[in-house]
């Protein structure tokens, strides 16, 4: 398990965001990652919403070749959200895990199809746009 050169592959294609990772025995037989983007908000609800699913599915793309780096019991949680500049609370749009298994074959958003889970954050839009 290479996870300072998983770091800093992700970091290099994401300079806005950051990759960490943390051991997670005895809850899980292996370590915890998050990999997350900051972006800024767009023109729009519908615009930054995409955008950030957009987000979400490059950084699956950028990690699947890295899979081999990964432990077997190993899960990663991926976000996307706003710099607290923009937001400080409710700063993330969406966020879930998955095995680093299911790198593979996971397609963003449907991560509860590889044993994970995923959501968006009900209120990160609010008031966004009404300054």
């Amino acid at each position: 398990m290479d996870y300072e050169r998983i770091r800093a592959v992700f970091t290099r294609s994401f300079p806005t965001g950051e990759f960490t990772s943390c051991d997670f025995r005895p809850h899980i037989d292996g370590h915890g990652h998050n990999a997350w983007v900051g972006i800024l908000p767009a023109e729009s609800l519908a615009e930054t919403r995409r955008l950030a699913y957009n987000w979400l599915a490059e950084m699956v793309d950028a990690l699947r070749p890295l899979r081999p780096l990964f432990g077997p019991q190993d899960r990663i949680q991926l976000a996307v959200g706003f710099p607290q500049s923009v937001r400080a609370i409710n700063c993330q749009i969406l966020k879930g895990w998955f095995p680093t298994l299911r790198l593979v074959d996971v397609e963003p958003p449907d991560f509860a199809a590889v044993g994970g889970e995923f959501g968006e954050n009900d209120a990160w839009h609010v008031g966004l746009w009404e300054r």
